[in-house]
């Protein structure tokens, strides 16, 4: 029998509830065939004009009827009807923030520029400005609700107590979680992995989001009611942090933990992009010494996917839609964001276009549907990013 390591968390000042263990062992995952996990795939290119065109899909939200997202060509903000039209988009200078909030139940589009807040509606229209004097990472969870993360630790700043999490519920501080040393913590940011991706990651109607903290175990959900402690991961003995060894100033000082992986590059640093649709729990873990690997647990029979391994087959036209490319836009970006039926990624629109010429020519055939094959058999050759939504089964 394994032995497996719990990672010990301390929680601080506010509500952290329901906490559900998950014995995950990576060595046993399965690479199933596409069927065996999802029961559909659309693929929805979008709409390549003029004033339409961008480089890649950064920061992806998706709600009832748009797309909306900032892209790597410019600092500008898009929004895409649900079938892929161009809607309009909202062009911001340099100086400002790259990363946007939505509110999804007042229909409001924010970002920041220094302490400015800019305000936005759905038709792309200016709605004001509000000072906000808070840092760090913002989601909003229903109406006038918001939780931050910030950790800023450095020796020019001052000798307090802050906290990585703090909840606002009609503007006022509610809670605060998660307690550091401004000046004297024993993680500075540079010991901290950086994914491409914001803190939070969406869920559901987008007023809930699933959020890690670097060095832990635990998948906390972040509602209007506050955070929750949703699933804490247990990994086999080999592949966990060694927690009193890891906070071992003496030999693994503030700024130089990487040395520690150097010693243990099994380990696994963190779990990063969270995401769960019904019974389904998607996400990363992260070691030092080689490439993320992504899985997808299924909680009610406990069954573990190699999902960056699944295999082609009818039911996804035979299109390799998560590994497409070395390094991929999926082991590198992984899912941009999940609603309560379908979890989303990208395709780049030629690479698509490639792998429907490559299985035509080894008879590989499916039954797509009009419109996409109107798009694969297209002449445009500098087509915009195609966003994939897969359905996972019930």
């Amino acid at each position: 029998m394994k032995l497996f390591l719990l990672a010990v968390l301390t929680f601080a000042i506010g509500a952290v509830t329901g906490q559900t263990k998950l014995r995950i062992d990576p060595n046993g995952a399965e690479a199933p065939m596409f069927s065996e996990v999802f029961e559909e795939v659309k693929f929805i290119p979008l709409e390549t004009k003029i004033q339409s065109i961008f480089g890649s899909i950064k920061q992806l939200f998706v709600t009832k009827d748009l797309f909306i997202f900032t892209e790597t060509n410019s600092n500008n903000i898009m929004m895409f009807y649900r079938n892929g039209k161009f809607k309009t988009k909202i062009v911001r200078d340099i100086y400002s923030s790259g990363s946007i909030n939505i509110d999804f139940e007042n229909e409001r589009i924010y970002y920041n520029k220094g302490y400015t807040i800019y305000s936005f509606d759905y038709e792309g229209k200016p709605l004001g400005i509000i000072d906000d004097k808070r840092i760090g990472s913002r989601y909003i969870v229903g109406k006038n609700n918001a939780v931050y993360y910030d950790k800023r630790v450095n020796k020019v700043l001052p000798d307090s107590i802050s906290h990585e999490i703090s909840f606002f519920k009609e503007g006022v501080l509610e809670s605060q979680l998660f307690p550091y040393n401004m000046k004297n913590d024993e993680f500075f940011f540079e010991d901290t992995y950086q994914v491409m991706h914001s803190f939070f990651y969406t869920i559901g109607n987008g007023t809930q989001a699933l959020f890690t903290r670097p060095y832990h175990y635990t998948i906390y959900n972040a509602t209007s009611r506050g955070v929750d402690s949703l699933f804490q991961i247990v990994l086999p003995y080999e592949l966990s942090l060694n927690v009193e060894e890891l906070n071992n100033n003496k030999r693994y000082p503030a700024g130089s933990k990487s040395s520690y992986f150097k010693d243990y590059p099994n380990h696994i640093q963190s779990i990063t992009f969270p995401y769960s649709i019904g019974n389904n729990l998607f996400f990363k873990l992260q070691p030092s010494k080689v490439i993320s690997d992504s899985y997808l647990y299924r909680l009610d029979s406990e069954n573990l996917y190699r999902i960056d391994q699944i295999k082609s087959d009818k039911k996804s036209y035979y299109f390799n839609v998560l590994n497409v490319l070395m390094p991929s836009e999926f082991v590198n970006k992984n899912f941009l964001v999940a609603d309560e039926e379908y979890i989303y990624t990208i395709m780049p629109a030629d690479v698509l276009k490639e792998q429907y010429k490559n299985n035509k020519s080894r008879g590989l055939t499916a039954e797509y549907p009009e419109d996409l094959l109107k798009f694969l058999t297209g002449r445009n050759k500098n087509a915009n990013y195609v966003i994939v939504a897969l359905k996972p089964k019930k």
